[in-house]
């Protein structure tokens, strides 16, 4: 109805899935990167976990997943998972085309016939990976079949690499008592945020030049009252959007303003509107009620200190011993230690949990998701992001315990277990890159770069027309999509290999 008044092609703002209006934030980037590193041999095997709301994402992440697998990689894809360990078991076998003839009711004989199967793969030279969509509503025994398939190995190598898609249960289920032995085979995670405000206007642009329209349309005021009602949730971005659309179409106007948004949202999120208002009045009263609490409880305690006084007749109150925090260094001045650590000064601080500009520090540095078994294998310091959003700065890892930076400047040693309800996976990571490179590097530059790194990992000499084929042996052997190019995850290995850095102390 409301093309031609915008000059649109066809409809910006459609909630059907379209690859050609596909925008990847750097969230979604690092997400798919994750579902990618997941199912190449680099992966490790096991579990790779993909959560995020509903709408950030997460389907059109596995879809791309699917249009991006490396060559000879099988793909078994289930998306109902609300089924039994048998049915589950069916549907690997169906996907995969393993017969089932004679045996379909057998689970035994079911496992027995898939580990054949993936045996006979991997001799190929074959990955096999399973990929289930809505897996939050995986139930407890099916889960503990999932992880009963991840046994199935070589001497060397586990067979079956499994990606779980899930919303944010998923992550509940996976920190259950009861779960933790495949929580522990979990070896990468990502989380899918909704956009922020930059990203918001980005996307809104991105979807709008893409159906033929002009920027003017939407302005940065604009797109942040659309970020404020959406939370950045892309599903519900382009649900408001293509109402207010409609609503200035009405109005007469070739653009969008404020006054079209307020009123789209009216019409198609009630309920945020209800739940926001409702939220800003429970907040009111928790408020209120922490505050006479806490009141109250000072007072007993008051009273009681009186009372152990008089009884045991002592000028001052019995100490009493409590947990006390635990005293991390503050974001600054983790990451302040962290550059300290590579000799690196820069002039600027740093609190973000964003990497900082790379122009403005002469360190390249990336975020990224995993566990403590791929740090233990980079063997270099990490900035860890709790799941507070304050960040830890990791000096050393044994065994039971980890070395973090404290508030005093030593190292507070603390049991991992603390760490299993604070952190999440995300880390960042630094390393240093010649000036040239940190910014839009040609590729001469990068292409001259990474041959020195090559000639130094290897002790040998490496000629330029041998560079590409030994950078896909080097990718392959770190864990990393094979393809070739010299992307900020390859720049990083190099970069780690070759230079003489920092390292976890073991």
């Amino acid at each position: 109805m409301y093309l031609n008044t915008f000059g649109f092609d066809e409809p910006p703002f459609s909630i059907t899935p379209d690859p050609k209006f596909v925008f990847l934030s750097q969230k979604h980037q690092e997400s798919l990167a994750h579902l990618v590193y997941g199912i190449t041999r680099g992966g490790g095997a096991g579990f790779v976990q993909l959560t995020g709301e509903v709408g950030t994402g997460k389907t059109t992440i596995s879809r791309l997943l699917l249009e991006q697998i490396p060559e000879k990689t099988n793909i078994a894809l289930v998306l109902n998972p609300v089924i039994t360990p048998l049915e589950l078991i069916q549907n690997i076998c169906k996907e995969l085309k393993v017969s089932m003839r004679g045996i379909k009711t057998k689970l035994n004989a079911l496992v027995d016939k898939l580990n054949a199967y993936l045996l006979k793969s991997w001799a190929n030279g074959e990955n096999t990976v399973v990929i289930i969509d809505e897996a939050q509503n995986l139930p407890r025994d099916t889960l503990e079949q999932l992880r009963l398939l991840t046994n199935l190995e070589t001497d060397k190598q586990k067979l079956l690499q499994i990606i779980l898609i899930g919303q944010p249960e998923l992550r509940a289920t996976m920190r259950r008592d009861d779960l933790r032995q495949l929580a522990q085979r979990v070896t990468a995670r990502y989380h899918l945020m909704p956009l922020d405000a930059s990203e918001t206007y980005d996307y809104l642009q991105h979807r709008i030049c893409v159906a033929g329209g002009k920027k003017e349309i939407i302005n940065q005021s604009v797109a942040n009252k659309i970020y404020k009602l959406t939370g950045g949730v892309p599903r519900l971005i382009n649900i408001l959007t293509d109402r207010a659309l409609l609503s200035a179409y009405s109005d007469n106007s070739s653009v969008l303003n404020v006054k079209h948004i307020a009123i789209a949202a009216k019409e198609v999120l009630p309920e945020s509107h209800k739940k926001q208002s409702g939220n800003r009045i429970k907040f009111g009263l928790i408020a209120v009620t922490i505050l006479v609490l806490a009141f109250l409880a000072y007072q007993y305690s008051k009273i009681m200190a009186e009372d152990i006084n008089d009884f045991y007749k002592v000028d001052k109150p019995m100490p009493v011993e409590v947990a006390s925090d635990i005293k991390l260094a503050s974001n600054d001045s983790a990451w302040k230690k962290y550059f300290e650590l590579w000799d690196a000064k820069p002039d600027k601080n740093w609190h973000k949990t964003l990497c900082p500009p790379s122009d403005e520090t002469g360190m390249a540095c990336v975020r990224r998701q995993g566990n403590l078994t791929i740090i233990r294998k980079l063997n270099h310091p990490v900035i860890l992001q709790l799941e507070n959003n304050s960040l830890a700065l990791l000096l050393s890892v044994n065994e039971n315990k980890l070395g973090l930076f404290s508030q005093n400047g030593s190292i507070s040693w603390l049991q991992k277990s603390w760490l299993d309800k604070q952190w999440f996976g995300n880390y960042f990571i630094i390393w240093p890159m010649p000036a040239q490179l940190l910014v839009e590097p040609s590729a001469k530059d990068l292409s001259n770069w990474a041959l020195e790194m090559a000639n130094t990992i290897s002790n040998a000499k490496i000629t330029a027309t041998q560079l590409s084929q030994w950078i896909k042996d080097f990718q392959s052997s770190n864990g990393l999509l094979a393809d070739g190019i010299i992307g900020k995850e390859t720049q990083m290995a190099l970069s780690l290999r070759a230079y003489n850095g920092p390292t976890l102390n073991n």
